[in-house]
């Protein structure tokens, strides 16, 4: 009786997991494996659209954390990453933490720096070094990001030195120096947004969208969404800038380094890629 017993109950057991298979409940099970991503706030558009793609195509789940700039790399350094953490450079404070994997460094896009003017205003030239020298000089006023406070002035600010400008513009430079992340009392941001919208704007593109900035150097990824009230003149060459790379870890504590690992290859694959240079951002070389 009890040999009866036992062989019912694995005939019940295996009636159970065939139903499960057959209904999807196991493998749906299964594909609840969640990878938890940590991103700077610029990088949200292309993310949403790559994130989607990656979803539909494997059997991973990702949670995103978006952080500003500078607080994503903060907590990286502090030893707060998630399973794949992407940071801006630089990326010292990250590595010396220890809570990433150094081997696992991988570029997955950069931030541009974008020449911007007033809607109508003609554009001006940017293609030499010496041609963007001419244009910043010539302009009455001038609007970019603090670097001391944002990244999108890190780009900048190089230029500047590099042209060696920086103390013949000084006088009519409009250097939003405050913290990048939104706050109603922020003085970087528009709180109302262009038109009174919602989404809120920096203080230099409210400048161009009014003409008081005759040049805005910003992240070309952030004015592309209001391209149609300004005029972006191109990007800064490469000779007298570094694009601000945005570099992906896999966290020593991840808890899934392979899932983790499938994520952070499928950011720098040619789908991806392409979802970034159609936001602006300098794609993985």
């Amino acid at each position: 009786m009890r040999e009866a017993g036992s062989i019912f109950h694995q005939y019940i057991f295996s009636t159970v997991v065939v139903a499960m298979l057959l209904s999807g409940s196991w493998s749906s099970a299964r594909a609840q494996s969640e990878i938890t991503l940590l991103a700077p706030s610029p990088t949200r558009r292309p993310l949403e659209k790559i994130l989607s793609n990656f979803q539909a195509k494997t059997a991973h789940k990702v949670k995103v954390t978006y952080s500003g700039a500078r607080t994503t790399t903060q907590a990286v350094a502090k030893g707060e990453p998630l399973d794949v953490s992407l940071i801006v450079a630089p990326v010292t404070g990250a590595l010396a933490s220890g809570a990433v994997i150094a081997s696992s460094m991988t570029v997955v896009a950069s931030y541009q720096t974008a020449v911007v003017v007033p809607k109508g205003a003609p554009k001006p030239d940017i293609s030499t070094t010496a041609a963007v020298k001419k244009a910043l000089l010539a302009a009455k006023s001038i609007g970019y990001e603090d670097p001391e406070f944002a990244t999108a002035g890190q780009g900048p600010a190089e230029a500047i030195n590099r042209l060696g400008i920086a103390d013949q513009i000084a006088a009519k430079s409009k250097v939003c120096a405050n913290n990048t992340t939104y706050s109603p009392n922020s003085i970087c941001f528009d709180p109302a947004g262009p038109g009174g919208g919602a989404r809120p704007t920096r203080t230099t593109q409210k400048g161009l969208i009014s003409g008081d900035i005759d040049i805005g150097l910003l992240y070309l990824s952030d004015v592309l969404p209001d391209q149609d009230k300004m005029t972006i003149a191109g990007v800064l060459p490469r000779q007298i800038y570094t694009p601000t790379a945005i570099v992906g870890f896999i966290s020593t504590h991840a808890s899934d380094p392979a899932a983790a690992k499938t994520l952070l290859q499928y950011l720098i694959s040619p789908e991806a890629q392409a979802i970034f240079k159609a936001e602006g951002f300098e794609p993985h070389k």
